[in-house]
């Protein structure tokens, strides 16, 4: 725990999830407020703001999305209505959008695959080097 300052792994990855989810949003409003199907629907085109897209791009230019709360705090600032829509999009996903299994299988897969390959460089590697030691 004192690698992770103190925190359980569980909580770090929560933080970093927190993160994602406001990405997330940010891709499900900016879609809606471009006016695009994507951002969830045919009332999505009701949404057509290009005053806020704008304030959205430009807030991401100026400040990278490294943390989810972080960002929000500062675009609160300057849009307060933006700010606390992409707080209740984020919201709504993590309860009702993300697939918490489908994300636990593919953790898995993922590392089963990750190890896999790793390992066979590693003895790849051991393979050639004791090859070349017999010559």
């Amino acid at each position: 725990s004192e690698s992770l300052g103190g925190r359980s792994p569980e909580e770090k990855a929560a933080k970093a999830m927190k993160t994602l989810f406001t990405m997330c949003a940010v891709k499900i409003v900016l879609a809606q407020l471009e006016g695009s199907s994507a951002g969830r629907g045919a009332s999505a085109f009701g949404s057509f703001n290009p005053e806020q897209c704008e304030m959205l791009y430009s807030h991401l230019d100026e400040h990278p999305l490294k943390d989810g709360d972080e960002w929000l705090r500062l675009l609160m600032k300057k849009d307060k209505l933006l700010a606390l829509r992409l707080a209740e999009v984020r919201e709504s996903y993590v309860q009702e959008g993300f697939e918490w299994d489908s994300m636990r299988r593919a953790s898995i897969k993922e590392i089963e695959q990750g190890n896999i390959s790793i390992l066979r460089e590693g003895a790849e590697a051991m393979l050639g080097r004791a090859e070349g030691s017999t010559k």
